[in-house]
């Protein structure tokens, strides 16, 4: 939520100097994907969901597997669905425009732009994955009591 946040929320973190943390690791990220200077509309929509939707329903489910509430599994799979949806399409859209946005030296494009936003595929696939496997567990006993 902080961190995709500040950049939808701060259009002209790139024009100052080293205003901050989180400014001066978006101007780094920047080098990979110049659609955040651009405030390429795509970009910004997706990270605002992140930020003030998909972030938020994140501690709700977090609160629900730590409280063990019936809903978790449900939420978590929901979440992790948004993650690798915006994910999918962040990709998507680079690949369709030919990657005009990522700069090619290695740093950029392999480790910042292809392995540091892969972790936010992984990583919910992961997550969503254990979450259907934990509902189709409940919906089998439920079947096998009735």
């Amino acid at each position: 939520m902080v961190i995709e946040g500040y950049v939808v929320v701060t259009p002209d973190y790139y024009q100052h100097p080293s205003e901050n943390y989180l400014s001066e690791a978006w101007k780094e990220y920047t080098k990979a994907d110049s659609r955040y200077a651009s405030r390429d509309s795509f970009v910004i929509s997706m990270e605002a969901v992140t930020a003030f939707l998909v972030g938020p329903l994140c501690f709700v489910a977090t609160h629900g597997i730590l409280r063990n509430k019936p809903w978790r599994w449900a939420l978590s799979l929901v979440v992790s669905v948004c993650q690798v949806y915006g994910d999918v399409l962040y990709y998507g859209t680079c690949f369709l425009e030919g990657f005009v946005h990522s700069r090619p030296e290695p740093l950029y494009f392999w480790v910042y732009f292809v392995l540091l936003n892969a972790l936010w595929v992984v990583i919910p696939a992961c997550v969503g994955a254990h979450a259907w496997t934990q509902l189709v567990k409940k919906d089998a006993k439920v079947v096998k009591r009735s």
